[in-house]
């Protein structure tokens, strides 16, 4: 006897609803933001990029990706660190255009 294959209609598509949300390039700030995003239970993906071979900053890039729908209580709890911590921190708030899977 076979088995029945239940597909579900959302597994059809692909759903890109992420947004970069901010970019950072110190290990602490980061740390910072991983544990705020956590905390409030907020889904996340870092996307990290090198820097160029001419580029005068020697360090590693990542941005925070996030659900759009997720947008405003990340950049909330990513406030809530406080000035100093915020002001490592470059905002993007720019939906992600390629497909990531």
């Amino acid at each position: 006897m076979g088995k029945a294959v239940v597909e579900s209609k959302f597994s059809k598509g692909k759903v890109n609803n992420e947004i970069e949300l901010c970019k950072v390039n110190d290990k602490t700030v980061k740390t910072a933001i991983e544990r705020a995003l956590l905390g409030e239970r907020i889904s996340y993906f870092i996307k990290w990029e090198k820097p160029g071979f001419f580029s005068g900053d020697k360090k590693d890039t990542c941005t925070f990706c996030v659900n759009e729908w997720q947008a405003e209580a990340a950049e909330k709890a990513i406030s809530d660190l406080g000035d100093e911590m915020e002001s490592k921190i470059k905002y993007v708030m720019k939906r992600i255009e390629k497909t990531l899977f």
